[in-house]
């Protein structure tokens, strides 16, 4: 509130949040390697010391990459959808990962990578029929919204990304059973997934134009914008959120 937009006019509302979902989980992956980096140093010459396991097959290297990917698109596409949907909207639609997950491990299963569930009728009426209420409970709050058309299309934005997060978390769920089997520890996964998992994710943060929800519009004077060029403009109006940013790495 009080920022002076590039019309000449004053902001008259405050900015809520950051909507950065791709370069916040970036930032994430990167500031939990540095993390690692640190505890690794200072247990390097102690009798905790970390020793990560080698890989050693273009397998295990492939399956590390795949996963360290997909990972991070299911935070980066849940965090994505909070700027154009509310908490409570993203928890209903993520309340049916047990159905799509059963799905991704059948399909899995399919081509040799993962074991047949046995399907029993009445878990699966049950999910089906959560699915049910909660796709009834969306599609309300999108109905709710449509007197306003730019907000009705955002909604509608932010529902189907968090949709394309909750496949990317149940294909996560069901990867993390093939790769069990490697015996990979939380280190492990920090060490060996953060570096492709950012790479992945930068030219989405960079050049990623998507449609800026709230009143950012009115600050950039557009209504798209890049995650890049709308941190760079947060760090220059609430320096303070951007520590925020980082904060968050380290607890993730």
């Amino acid at each position: 509130k009080g920022f002076k937009l590039p019309n000449g006019k004053v902001l008259e509302e405050d900015l809520h949040g950051c909507p950065v979902g791709f370069a916040l989980t970036a930032m994430q992956q990167v500031v939990s390697f540095v993390c690692f980096i640190v505890l690794y140093g200072s247990l390097y010459f102690t009798p905790y010391k970390i020793t990560p396991k080698k890989i050693s097959t273009g397998k295990e290297v492939l399956s590390i990459c795949v996963f360290g990917c997909v990972f991070a698109l299911n935070i980066a596409l849940n965090n994505f959808s909070l700027g154009y949907i509310s908490i409570a909207v993203n928890l209903i639609i993520r309340s049916c990962l047990p159905l799509t997950t059963f799905l991704s491990q059948q399909g899995l299963a399919t081509v040799g990578l993962y074991t047949f569930k046995p399907c029993k009728a009445i878990e699966i009426g049950l999910m089906v029929a959560g699915v049910f209420c909660a796709g009834a409970f969306t599609v309300a709050k999108i109905m709710g919204s449509a007197s306003s058309h730019s907000g009705s299309s955002n909604m509608v934005l932010g529902v189907m990304m968090c949709l394309a997060s909750l496949l990317c978390g149940s294909l996560n769920l069901a990867l993390a059973g093939v790769l069990g089997e490697m015996k990979l520890s939380v280190y492990d996964t920090v060490a060996y997934m953060s570096v492709p998992a950012t790479l992945f994710l930068l030219p989405f943060a960079l050049f990623l134009q998507k449609p800026v929800p709230g009143k950012w519009p009115e600050v950039f004077g557009a209504d798209t914008a890049s995650d890049f060029q709308i941190l760079t403009m947060v760090t220059h109006i609430a320096p303070g959120t951007f520590e925020y940013l980082i904060l968050s790495g380290v607890f993730s």
